[in-house]
């Protein structure tokens, strides 16, 4: 009897430890709770992921002169935009999927090329007053917008702490977001893609190194970027000096997009040389992230499609998990790199 037991205890392990090894994992040997490593992803990819359907709020921010600066928001923001306005300035078009930020600005006026990129990125569009064409085009596009000049001026305000004339509108994702839901009636919800990152920081395959960037952008407008490589940053410099926050933080970017395009005067029939840019098609570019920069493609095939970013070979442009500036360089600004 004793002799019975024994071997039903021992074919009652056997069975038991031919059960529990997972077949899919002929590795596993004895161990019968063996599972799969989880895969490697950085924070910053991660946390995007998280957001994925938060739809993004884009804001207009002054860059006209010294006396836009220092602005505040531009650390916070995922994706920046840089183009050029009349009279040679630049403007930004930041965007955000953050609604917690309490400050963002100074804040000016829409421009009508600004909109392509915030109807590709499916995003809110905050901005302070408008050209003429603009105007006419967000109307006529249907743009969710929020006008810090035109009956939505709750959301903005004015500090005079660093400039006491027109430099000096502000706003905040927190108020923005607030009004688009409760009193615009937006979706604050989005399927929009985020851009395409890598799970993990990759240095560019093939990469040449390069540590600075200049951009001429007009003779009282020169751009710098230069690499850190403690921190695998692009610190920004305007006109020979750190390019600083309100918070005292200076600005950097995680990757750069960087290509020329065409522009020439609109004629809108109020003679203030703003502009028209030909940004729809393709052409080439530069992408740099790491301390290496690669060619790329771009091509735009309509105001509200998305602009498609590819490498030499055609296989998709995938940027490093970090923020990235988008440098829209006019044809007269030949960038150089070293």
């Amino acid at each position: 009897m004793k002799k019975r037991i024994l071997l039903l205890a021992l074919a009652a392990m056997m069975l038991v430890s031919s059960c529990g090894k997972p077949k899919d994992n002929p590795n596993a040997q004895n161990n019968l709770y063996a599972v799969e490593p989880e895969e490697e992803v950085d924070p910053y990819y991660a946390e995007m992921k998280e957001k994925e359907h938060v739809r993004p709020i884009a804001v207009m921010i002054d860059n006209d002169s010294e006396k836009a600066r220092p602005q505040i928001g531009l650390e916070n923001a995922y994706l920046v935009y840089e183009i050029v306005v009349e009279g040679q300035s630049t403007r930004f078009m930041a965007l955000f999927k953050d609604y917690g930020l309490e400050k963002i600005g100074p804040v000016r006026s829409s421009r009508h090329y600004f909109l392509d990129y915030a109807m590709e990125n499916g995003a809110v569009y905050g901005h302070a007053g408008w050209s003429p064409k603009a105007a006419k085009d967000i109307s006529a596009l249907g743009i969710q917008n929020i006008n810090g000049v035109l009956g939505d001026g709750s959301c903005f305000w004015r500090d005079n702490t660093y400039d006491k004339t027109w430099h000096n509108l502000y706003t905040s994702t927190v108020k923005l977001s607030d009004y688009a839901k409760n009193k615009k009636g937006y979706s604050l919800e989005t399927d929009n893609k985020i851009p395409d990152y890598n799970k993990v920081d990759t240095v560019p395959e093939g990469g040449e190194e390069i540590t600075k960037v200049a951009i001429p952008y007009a003779k009282f407008y020169k751009l710098n970027y230069v690499y850190d490589e403690a921190t695998k940053r692009y610190v920004r410099y305007v006109n020979g000096k750190e390019h600083v926050s309100q918070t005292g933080e200076a600005l950097s970017a995680k990757n750069i997009i960087l290509y020329q395009l065409k522009n020439t005067p609109l004629a809108d029939g109020e003679n203030k040389d703003r502009q028209d840019l030909s940004n729809l098609g393709s052409g080439t570019g530069y992408y740099l992230s790491d301390g290496k920069m690669v060619k790329i493609n771009w091509s735009k095939q309509s105001r509200e499609a998305k602009t498609v970013y590819t490498l030499e070979d055609g296989s998709p442009l995938m940027l490093n998990p970090g923020n990235t500036y988008i440098q829209i360089v006019p044809m007269y600004a030949t960038p150089t790199f070293e």
